[in-house]
């Protein structure tokens, strides 16, 4: 059965975005040691998850990209759980056609690697609490913000399953659910 798999940069007060959804105080601490651990994990995934917002930004940046992570997010399937949207035109993209916890299940029967959650904090949020994350690479930034939009809206108990420290001293935990 494939695992599915939450990806997130978050700050060390917990914030996966500022107020906003500014995302500015992450760029400066992924450099080429960061990013390719990131291509790695990247390629253990062929379907990504994410919501409207996530969708949108994405879909206007990837297909016009020429880079390792470009071609990953282009090759893979994205489902897209809006209702606000009408269509998706981003390659190998597609509306999900039912609700979160059904969608998830079926696609973890479906042959393939691992099933990536791209949301922002809000979609995250939705599958973290339907307990439907089986893995959460946590991309740590050395920054504190105050205030944003956190990755966690409930207790939650996690395991440590790996650590790795970068030289621009963000760190990646990988957790498994209690």
């Amino acid at each position: 059965m494939r695992k599915v798999v939450l990806g997130m940069n978050i700050t060390l007060d917990g914030y996966a975005a500022g107020p906003s959804g500014e995302l500015d105080w992450m760029f400066p601490g992924i450099d080429e040691e960061l990013n390719t651990s990131l291509v790695k994990a990247l390629s253990e995934i062929d379907t990504f998850l994410m919501g409207r917002i996530t969708y949108e930004g994405m879909a206007s940046h990837w297909p016009n990209a020429d880079d390792q992570i470009a071609k990953l997010m282009n090759a893979a399937e994205k489902v897209v759980f809006s209702t606000e949207l009408l269509s998706v035109d981003w390659e190998r993209s597609r509306l999900a056609t039912s609700n979160l916890v059904e969608e998830i299940a079926r696609l973890k029967q479906q042959p393939g690697q691992n099933i990536g959650i791209a949301g922002g904090p809000q979609f995250a949020q939705a599958v973290i609490e339907a307990r439907l994350i089986d893995e959460y690479r946590l991309t740590i930034h050395p920054v504190v913000l105050t205030d944003g939009k956190p990755l966690f809206n409930e207790p939650l108990r996690l395991k440590l399953t790996d650590a790795q420290q970068f030289n621009t001293g963000a760190v990646v935990h990988t957790y498994s659910q209690q």
